[in-house]
């Protein structure tokens, strides 16, 4: 099972700390034992509609990077059928292989370049980041900002 950054997965019947539902999460790094992985929410938006818009949204004290539901945002096409959003807070998760394994995992497409450093960049430039994370995603951004393609 191997998932490059940018990867779009949908795990079916994800078990959450209440409930049992489907989820998808984006690839953020993956080395030979672990995937650094955002959760994505679809049926949760805590915030007035008529902000949603592609990117960064900043409401009250939430800050989330947006997907509106029809926005190709995948190399093949893909989209979400539901405003789709990441949650700067919270959002990023490290998942051993042998976990991931033990899901029902379906890759959907991977982000496009500019959606991916994107989304990367508003995590990294997000006040409340975790170090740790603040430095993985510097690592990321300077691998995707620097490849020749």
């Amino acid at each position: 099972m191997t998932f490059g950054t940018g990867s779009i997965l949908f795990v079916k019947d994800y078990q959450l700390p209440t409930k049992v539902k489907d989820k998808f999460f984006i690839v953020v790094a993956a080395t030979e034992q672990n995937i650094t992985l955002m959760s994505m929410a679809t049926s949760q938006i805590y915030f007035d509609y008529s902000h949603i818009k592609h990117g960064i949204i900043k409401d009250r004290e939430l800050s989330v990077y947006c997907f509106p539901k029809g926005k190709v945002i995948g190399q093949n096409g893909f989209s979400f059928n539901k405003d789709t959003i990441v949650s700067h807070r919270w959002n990023v998760h490290e998942f051993s292989v042998k976990q991931l394994i033990a899901l029902n995992i379906e890759y959907k497409d991977c982000l496009i370049k500019e959606e991916i450093v994107n989304l990367i960049y508003s995590f990294y430039s997000y006040s409340g980041t975790l170090k740790k994370h603040k430095q993985l995603f510097e690592k990321i951004l300077f691998e995707l900002t620097n490849k020749i393609e």
